[in-house]
C-alpha cells in the first residue's frame, strides 16, 4: 500500500488593515503568508489599487482618502501577534 504524505505550510504571516474614520477604528485579518516579502508585497498590491482614487494620498503603508476623512493602515505581523490586543500596562 502507497502512503502519501502532505506537508502542512505554516502561514507566518498576517496581513492586518486597520481602518480609521470618523465613525470607525477597526483591525480585520486580510490573509496569512508563509514569508514576510510575500507579505509586503500584498500591501503593495492593495496600496496600488487606490492610486486610481483622486483623493487618496499615500504613506508607506498607509492610504487616507481625504473625502471622508478614512486612512486605512495595512501592516504585516507574525501569527502570534494580533494589533487588537493592547499591550500590557506599565506596572509602576
Amino acid at each position: 500500500m502507497k502512503r502519501t504524505h502532505y506537508a502542512l505550510v505554516a502561514l507566518a504571516w498576517v496581513l492586518w488593515i486597520r481602518t480609521q474614520g470618523p465613525a470607525v477604528d477597526d483591525w480585520s485579518g486580510m490573509g496569512g503568508f508563509s514569508t514576510e516579502q510575500q507579505c509586503m508585497a500584498n500591501v503593495k498590491e492593495k496600496i496600488d489599487t487606490w492610486k486610481q482614487f483622486k483623493d487618496a494620498k499615500f504613506g508607506k503603508n498607509t492610504v487616507t482618502f481625504t473625502g471622508n476623512n478614512t486612512t486605512m493602515t495595512y501592516l504585516c505581523l507574525t501569527d502570534k501577534e494580533d494589533p487588537r490586543k493592547a499591550p500590557p500596562k506599565d506596572a509602576r
